[in-house]
């Protein structure tokens, strides 16, 4: 996999790009197996653009987020 983005920049002439994996159909999944989308990225306004509402995560949020994910990896 890391030799395709660098070559698909060299094929488009592009410096940038984006390597895109969705998961489920409530992320745009649309094909349900692993699959990588790699979205060369000409220049800031064409190419993927990722905008979202990002929050604050506060010291303590953060501390149970990182707890419980450490718990469901542990198994």
């Amino acid at each position: 996999m890391t030799a395709l983005p660098g070559r698909s920049c060299k094929a488009t002439g592009c410096n940038a790009y984006n390597v895109l994996q969705n998961n489920g159909s409530g992320a745009h999944q649309a094909v349900m197996h692993v699959h990588f989308h790699i979205i060369p990225k000409p220049d800031p306004s064409r190419g993927l653009g990722i905008s979202w509402p990002a929050s604050k995560l506060d010291n303590a949020a953060g501390t149970d987020l990182a707890k419980s994910i450490a718990r469901a990896l542990a198994g």
